[in-house]
Protein backbone atom coordinates (compact mmCIF):
# COMPACT_ATOMS: atom_id res chain seq x y z
CA UNK A 1 0.00 0.00 0.00
CA UNK A 2 1.31 3.39 -0.64
CA UNK A 3 2.61 5.45 1.54
CA UNK A 4 2.96 2.51 4.30
CA UNK A 5 6.99 2.32 5.22
CA UNK A 6 8.82 -0.61 3.68
CA UNK A 7 9.23 -3.81 6.31
CA UNK A 8 13.02 -4.10 6.16
CA UNK A 9 14.47 -7.19 5.78
CA UNK A 10 15.75 -9.49 8.72
CA UNK A 11 19.02 -8.52 10.88
CA UNK A 12 19.06 -5.33 9.39
CA UNK A 13 17.85 -3.84 12.75
CA UNK A 14 19.79 -4.17 16.15
CA UNK A 15 17.27 -6.65 18.56
CA UNK A 16 18.79 -4.16 21.21
CA UNK A 17 17.61 -1.02 19.86
CA UNK A 18 15.79 1.05 22.72
CA UNK A 19 12.83 1.33 21.05
CA UNK A 20 12.44 -2.40 20.40
CA UNK A 21 12.60 -3.07 24.23
CA UNK A 22 9.66 -3.97 26.67
CA UNK A 23 9.72 -2.36 30.01
CA UNK A 24 9.84 -4.96 32.92
CA UNK A 25 6.99 -5.46 35.23
CA UNK A 26 3.85 -3.70 34.36
CA UNK A 27 4.31 -1.98 30.65
CA UNK A 28 0.45 -1.97 29.59
CA UNK A 29 1.71 -3.88 26.06
CA UNK A 30 -0.92 -6.67 25.09
CA UNK A 31 0.32 -10.22 24.65
CA UNK A 32 0.42 -10.06 21.22
CA UNK A 33 2.30 -7.01 20.80
CA UNK A 34 4.70 -8.65 23.21
CA UNK A 35 4.91 -11.72 21.55
CA UNK A 36 5.72 -10.17 18.24
CA UNK A 37 8.55 -7.67 19.35
CA UNK A 38 9.94 -10.70 20.87
CA UNK A 39 9.90 -12.90 17.72
CA UNK A 40 11.21 -10.04 15.66
CA UNK A 41 14.16 -9.61 17.84
CA UNK A 42 14.67 -13.17 17.80
CA UNK A 43 14.68 -13.08 13.91
CA UNK A 44 17.01 -10.48 13.70
CA UNK A 45 19.32 -11.92 16.24
CA UNK A 46 19.45 -15.39 14.75
CA UNK A 47 20.18 -13.44 11.19
CA UNK A 48 23.27 -11.59 12.56
CA UNK A 49 24.47 -14.47 15.02
CA UNK A 50 24.49 -16.69 11.51
CA UNK A 51 26.08 -14.14 9.61
CA UNK A 52 28.69 -13.58 11.73
CA UNK A 53 29.62 -16.87 13.05
CA UNK A 54 27.77 -19.24 10.45
CA UNK A 55 25.00 -21.42 11.38
CA UNK A 56 27.70 -24.11 12.73
CA UNK A 57 28.44 -21.38 15.37
CA UNK A 58 25.04 -20.44 15.79
CA UNK A 59 23.92 -21.76 19.39
CA UNK A 60 20.41 -20.67 21.05
CA UNK A 61 22.33 -18.97 24.26
CA UNK A 62 24.14 -16.48 21.44
CA UNK A 63 20.93 -15.71 19.84
CA UNK A 64 19.16 -15.32 23.08
CA UNK A 65 22.14 -13.06 24.01
CA UNK A 66 21.73 -10.98 21.12
CA UNK A 67 18.26 -10.87 21.13
CA UNK A 68 18.26 -9.75 24.84
CA UNK A 69 15.90 -12.36 26.04
CA UNK A 70 15.94 -15.79 27.54
CA UNK A 71 16.35 -18.98 26.37
CA UNK A 72 12.47 -19.83 27.65
CA UNK A 73 11.39 -16.46 25.72
CA UNK A 74 12.93 -18.57 22.33
CA UNK A 75 11.05 -21.69 22.80
CA UNK A 76 8.16 -19.91 22.95
CA UNK A 77 8.37 -18.82 19.39
CA UNK A 78 10.58 -21.32 17.78
CA UNK A 79 11.21 -25.32 17.98
CA UNK A 80 14.47 -25.51 16.79
CA UNK A 81 16.94 -23.41 15.03
CA UNK A 82 16.00 -24.31 11.92
CA UNK A 83 12.52 -23.42 12.76
CA UNK A 84 14.18 -19.67 13.67
CA UNK A 85 16.34 -20.13 10.64
CA UNK A 86 12.76 -20.74 8.62
CA UNK A 87 11.04 -18.00 9.88
CA UNK A 88 14.09 -15.43 9.00
CA UNK A 89 14.38 -17.32 5.72
CA UNK A 90 10.39 -16.60 3.99
CA UNK A 91 10.32 -13.54 5.87
CA UNK A 92 12.96 -12.01 4.52
CA UNK A 93 12.60 -13.98 0.43
CA UNK A 94 9.04 -12.82 0.75
CA UNK A 95 10.21 -9.09 1.00
CA UNK A 96 12.60 -9.72 -1.86
CA UNK A 97 10.20 -10.95 -4.10
CA UNK A 98 7.30 -8.97 -3.57
CA UNK A 99 10.12 -5.77 -4.30
CA UNK A 100 11.69 -7.80 -7.62
CA UNK A 101 8.10 -8.02 -8.48
CA UNK A 102 6.69 -4.41 -8.41
CA UNK A 103 9.99 -3.46 -9.63
CA UNK A 104 9.45 -5.42 -12.39
CA UNK A 105 5.72 -4.44 -13.57
CA UNK A 106 6.52 -1.04 -13.06
CA UNK A 107 8.66 -1.22 -16.40
CA UNK A 108 6.76 -0.95 -20.02
CA UNK A 109 9.00 -3.87 -21.62
CA UNK A 110 10.03 -7.20 -20.38
CA UNK A 111 13.83 -6.97 -20.91
CA UNK A 112 13.98 -3.32 -18.88
CA UNK A 113 11.74 -5.14 -15.73
CA UNK A 114 14.30 -8.30 -15.66
CA UNK A 115 17.12 -5.23 -15.12
CA UNK A 116 14.90 -3.81 -13.03
CA UNK A 117 14.34 -6.79 -11.21
CA UNK A 118 17.71 -7.54 -10.96
CA UNK A 119 18.59 -3.95 -9.81
CA UNK A 120 16.39 -4.79 -6.99
CA UNK A 121 17.11 -7.50 -5.48
CA UNK A 122 21.47 -6.96 -6.04
CA UNK A 123 20.33 -3.27 -4.14
CA UNK A 124 18.72 -4.79 -1.28
CA UNK A 125 21.12 -7.87 -0.67
CA UNK A 126 24.28 -5.04 -0.87
CA UNK A 127 22.41 -3.15 1.36
CA UNK A 128 21.98 -6.04 3.87
CA UNK A 129 25.09 -8.17 3.79
CA UNK A 130 23.68 -10.10 7.32
CA UNK A 131 20.79 -11.09 5.39
CA UNK A 132 22.54 -11.80 2.29
CA UNK A 133 24.90 -14.25 3.92
CA UNK A 134 22.24 -15.66 5.91
CA UNK A 135 19.86 -16.06 2.65
CA UNK A 136 22.54 -17.41 -0.17
CA UNK A 137 25.51 -18.93 2.09
CA UNK A 138 24.55 -20.25 4.96
CA UNK A 139 21.68 -21.90 4.02
CA UNK A 140 23.20 -24.67 2.20
CA UNK A 141 24.10 -25.56 5.75
CA UNK A 142 20.28 -25.42 7.09
CA UNK A 143 17.84 -28.48 7.49
CA UNK A 144 16.05 -30.13 5.39
CA UNK A 145 12.73 -27.76 5.50
CA UNK A 146 14.89 -24.66 4.99
CA UNK A 147 16.47 -26.14 1.36
CA UNK A 148 13.15 -27.04 0.58
CA UNK A 149 11.68 -23.44 1.00
CA UNK A 150 14.98 -22.12 -0.90
CA UNK A 151 13.83 -24.43 -3.29
CA UNK A 152 10.65 -23.30 -3.45
CA UNK A 153 12.04 -19.30 -3.66
CA UNK A 154 13.64 -20.44 -6.61
CA UNK A 155 11.08 -21.08 -8.22
CA UNK A 156 9.36 -18.00 -7.95
CA UNK A 157 12.33 -16.46 -8.59
CA UNK A 158 12.30 -17.98 -12.29
CA UNK A 159 8.97 -16.56 -13.13
CA UNK A 160 11.39 -13.33 -13.52
CA UNK A 161 13.23 -14.72 -16.61
CA UNK A 162 10.42 -17.62 -17.94
CA UNK A 163 10.21 -14.68 -20.89
CA UNK A 164 6.80 -13.04 -21.51
CA UNK A 165 4.34 -15.26 -22.38
CA UNK A 166 4.43 -15.52 -26.58
CA UNK A 167 8.04 -16.46 -26.35
CA UNK A 168 8.41 -18.35 -23.41
CA UNK A 169 11.77 -19.72 -22.27
CA UNK A 170 11.71 -23.13 -21.66
CA UNK A 171 12.02 -24.39 -18.09
CA UNK A 172 15.23 -25.65 -17.94
CA UNK A 173 16.56 -22.74 -19.47
CA UNK A 174 14.79 -20.52 -17.00
CA UNK A 175 16.29 -23.10 -14.47
CA UNK A 176 19.90 -22.16 -15.86
CA UNK A 177 19.69 -18.71 -15.68
CA UNK A 178 18.56 -18.85 -12.10
CA UNK A 179 21.69 -20.89 -11.01
CA UNK A 180 23.90 -18.62 -12.98
CA UNK A 181 22.55 -15.49 -11.47
CA UNK A 182 22.21 -17.06 -7.97
CA UNK A 183 26.25 -18.62 -8.35
CA UNK A 184 27.37 -15.17 -8.99
CA UNK A 185 25.69 -13.72 -6.17
CA UNK A 186 26.81 -16.23 -4.13
CA UNK A 187 30.33 -15.79 -5.02
CA UNK A 188 30.42 -12.14 -4.39
CA UNK A 189 29.01 -12.75 -0.90
CA UNK A 190 31.20 -15.69 -0.25
CA UNK A 191 34.00 -13.51 -1.12
CA UNK A 192 33.04 -10.49 1.18
CA UNK A 193 31.83 -8.24 -1.43
CA UNK A 194 28.54 -7.70 -0.44
CA UNK A 195 28.49 -4.11 -0.57
CA UNK A 196 29.84 -4.49 -4.50
CA UNK A 197 26.82 -6.78 -5.77
CA UNK A 198 25.10 -3.84 -7.67
CA UNK A 199 28.85 -3.93 -9.95
CA UNK A 200 27.44 -7.45 -11.43
CA UNK A 201 23.53 -5.61 -12.64
CA UNK A 202 24.96 -5.16 -16.21
CA UNK A 203 26.73 -8.95 -16.42
CA UNK A 204 23.64 -10.55 -15.33
CA UNK A 205 21.55 -9.02 -17.23
CA UNK A 206 23.15 -9.51 -20.24
CA UNK A 207 23.34 -13.70 -18.80
CA UNK A 208 19.66 -13.78 -18.28
CA UNK A 209 18.22 -11.60 -21.57
CA UNK A 210 20.50 -13.70 -23.84
CA UNK A 211 18.47 -16.73 -24.13
CA UNK A 212 15.08 -14.75 -24.81
CA UNK A 213 16.61 -11.59 -27.11
CA UNK A 214 20.06 -12.97 -28.53
CA UNK A 215 23.53 -11.52 -27.65
CA UNK A 216 23.34 -8.57 -29.85
CA UNK A 217 20.49 -6.94 -28.35
CA UNK A 218 21.67 -8.22 -24.82
CA UNK A 219 24.80 -6.34 -25.20
CA UNK A 220 23.50 -3.29 -24.90
CA UNK A 221 22.86 -3.87 -21.04
CA UNK A 222 26.79 -4.60 -20.53
CA UNK A 223 27.60 -0.59 -22.15
CA UNK A 224 24.75 0.46 -20.08
CA UNK A 225 26.79 3.98 -17.83
CA UNK A 226 27.07 3.21 -14.18
CA UNK A 227 24.85 5.57 -12.77
CA UNK A 228 22.22 4.27 -15.51
CA UNK A 229 22.30 0.47 -14.41
CA UNK A 230 22.68 1.69 -10.44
Amino acid sequence: MLGLPEMPLPGTRSALEPGRAIKPGRHGLPPETVAAIQRDRLIDAFVQVVAERGYAGATIGRITDAAGVTKKTFYTHFTELDDCFLAAYERGTEIVLERMAAAFGAERAWPEGIRAALRTVLSMLADAPPFARMAMVEVNAAGPRVRRARIECMERFRAFFAGPGEVAVPTVVADAVVGGVYSAIYVQIENGETTDLLDLLPQLTYFALMPLIGRRAASRYLEAAPEVAK
